[in-house]
């Protein structure tokens, strides 16, 4: 799930797990609730897992290729990923390096990197490029607010955001440049949903095994994109063939759009669905027929993690300091107004939240739930929702800015939403004033299931929280 190193003794737990190749068991409901709140019970049969032995198709093509100046090598690669109980399941991914399946690391998810609207290729986990780092994932804010004590001036236009793996940025203006490697032995594609003339999809076509395919187009229109391996569908996406595509236009690099809500920094928020017994037929070589064998998924990821990790409270500083940077919301208080997200007091300061971008490119309905504050939907799969006479879709959503403290994710949907990170309402002046510490409130998805890890394990699935920061010492409140 991770690059990042938990030293020798997780690496020498991967082999006695590999060697072992245990009883995986799955769920025998087949459906998710699709409105929140709605749960679902579980009961849980075993079915072993066979290890696969690597697979890579022998060829004359080359371990890794000599890289091109502002071309992204993608590499199809596949290997074993350690959920949160410990399990191994095999998995698939786009890597940035090629590597067998039976590396003990290995590469199924890129490093995020930014295509320039200059045509430069750019490896960096945060954007705008040479924007100030956040500490530890929270922006610093202005200065205090005077006339609202306890609250800051944010600064407009500064801070630099994290992303996740996973993540490719391009600036409008720019070209994207992708070059994709099937490293496996069967045929592959490589898709970007919704970005071609019309919102069409554009993709390679298929990649037969040891092929390579060049994919080009333009950055054109701002938004939010998810990029998959369509072939039988859904089914390479949920062993992790996909990620996500932001495109940004570089004079409104902290704003949804031009004319539309700014924010102080933005969050990428990737959910993943694990279906072992899928992992499984196809680690042993076999082909999922989706039609037969249900999908029944048992990990749930955001961001790659689970649980006590995706909460960034493990043993491993390193991994809880990634979640911090480019999973779990922080900022200071501010006094915020939901009729401009942007108007401020003072010259380069900002009333708005801060963006988080929820993207589904799995298989199960989510219901994000923020305790705390209410979150402002701005926008769905890159329509930007009106403030005022709104409209119900065919699927009988309301279309329309709203407050919402369940923000629904259906398969492939991506959302745009505002948190303001403002005082709760329910906090009363006393309780406020007498604020010394961090306030965190805990964000958990209402599809009841996919909070738990292997069938059973709670809380391990798909957590979060948010950080409302304590006043800072010496300031004026």
């Amino acid at each position: 799930m991770t690059d990042i190193d938990n030293g020798p003794q997780d690496v020498a737990e991967a082999t006695d797990l590999v060697a072992a190749a245990g009883q995986l068991g799955r769920w025998d409901f087949l459906r998710y609730g699709a409105a929140a709140g709605v749960g679902v019970a579980a009961l849980v049969h075993q079915q072993p897992l066979k290890r696969t032995q690597g697979r890579v198709v022998a060829s004359s093509q080359p371990m890794a290729v000599s890289p091109i100046p502002g071309v992204l090598d993608l590499y199809i690669n596949e290997g074993y990923l350690k959920m949160v109980d410990g399990s191994l399941i095999y998995h698939r991914g786009f890597g940035d390096r090629p590597t067998n399946v039976d590396d003990f690391r290995p590469s199924l998810a890129i490093a995020p990197k930014v295509f320039t609207a200059s045509g430069q290729l750019v490896e960096s986990r945060s954007y705008p490029l040479g924007a100030p780092l956040p500490p530890h994932g929270t922006p610093q804010p202005y200065g205090p607010d005077p006339a609202n004590p306890g609250q800051y001036y944010i600064r407009r236009n500064y801070w630099a955001s994290y992303f996740p793996e996973r993540t490719i940025i391009a600036e409008v203006g720019g070209r994207i440049r992708i070059r994709v490697h099937n490293r496996l032995s069967k045929p592959h594609q490589f898709t970007l949903h919704g970005v071609g003339p019309g919102k069409s999809d554009v993709g390679t076509g298929v990649i037969d095994p040891a092929g390579t395919a060049m994919l080009e187009i333009d950055a054109t229109a701002p938004g939010t994109y998810i990029y998959t391996d369509p072939t039988n569908n859904p089914v390479e996406r949920v062993l992790g063939l996909f990620g996500v595509l932001l495109v940004v236009h570089p004079d409104h690099q902290w704003a949804v759009g031009e004319n539309l809500a700014s924010f102080e920094r933005q969050w990428l928020w990737i959910c993943h669905d694990v279906d072992s017994v899928w992992a499984g037929i196809e680690a042993s070589g076999g082909t999922v027929d989706p039609r037969r064998t249900k999908a029944v998924p048992r990990y749930f990821l955001l961001n790659g993690r689970s649980g006590f990790e995706s909460l960034g409270i493990t043993t491993n500083d390193q991994l809880n300091l990634a979640q911090k940077e480019q999973t779990l919301i922080s900022g200071y208080p501010r006094q915020l107004d939901v009729r401009q997200f942007g108007e401020g007091t003072e010259l380069g300061t900002l009333r708005g939240g801060q963006l988080v971008r929820m993207v589904n490119p799995g298989i199960v309905f989510h219901q994000m739930h923020f305790h705390g504050n209410h979150l402002w939907t701005v926008g769905r799969n890159n329509y930007n929702w009106p403030r005022s006479d709104g409209f119900v879709d065919p699927e009988g959503h309301v279309v329309v800015q709203q407050w919402e403290d369940v923000v629904e994710l259906e398969p492939m949907d991506r959302k745009d939403c505002i948190i303001p990170i403002k005082r709760p309402p329910d906090a009363v002046d006393a309780v406020w004033a007498a604020r010394k510490t961090d306030w965190e409130y805990p964000m958990h998805c209402h599809a009841e299931p996919s909070q738990t890890a292997a069938g059973g394990l709670y809380p391990g699935g798909l957590v979060a929280h948010w950080t409302l920061k304590a006043p800072i010492t010496g300031a004026a409140l």
